[in-house]
């Protein structure tokens, strides 16, 4: 499981609450499980109140960074407006990130609420 202290939570939820209505989306990146960096990124969806999309080069310039700094990317941080911390129907679909934490953050209550979880697709 991901160990994140509650300063960097606090600061994800932060910047992914500036993208409201919009779904904001971000890496989260460390050591091991620990949790050391938080990165936002733009949303380039078709519709950003719905989906989210990271420019390719804006993701590969992430991950340069990230390995620059030492670090290993653990987490794509996503937020769900309106809906639950749980993986949409589009999210296990369109999921391809199958080495990184899926990390979800809800907005669809009054106080914001994460959950981490790891998609894995089978074959068909």
């Amino acid at each position: 499981m991901l160990q994140v202290t509650e300063e960097l939570v606090a600061q994800t939820i932060a910047d992914l609450q500036d993208c409201l209505p919009q779904e904001g989306v971000g890496l989260w990146s460390g050591q091991g499980d620990e949790v050391l960096h938080w990165r936002p990124l733009r949303n380039v969806a078709a519709d950003p109140l719905t989906g989210y999309l990271v420019q390719p080069q804006e993701w590969l310039d992430a991950l340069a960074e990230t390995s620059a700094s030492g670090l290993t990317p653990l987490a794509l941080v996503h937020s769900h407006p309106t809906a639950a911390a749980v993986p949409s129907a589009r999210d296990l679909r369109e999921w391809m990130y199958l080495e990184l934490w899926c990390v979800i953050v809800s907005f669809q209550d009054e106080q914001p609420v994460w959950q981490a979880c790891q998609i894995k697709r089978t074959a068909p």
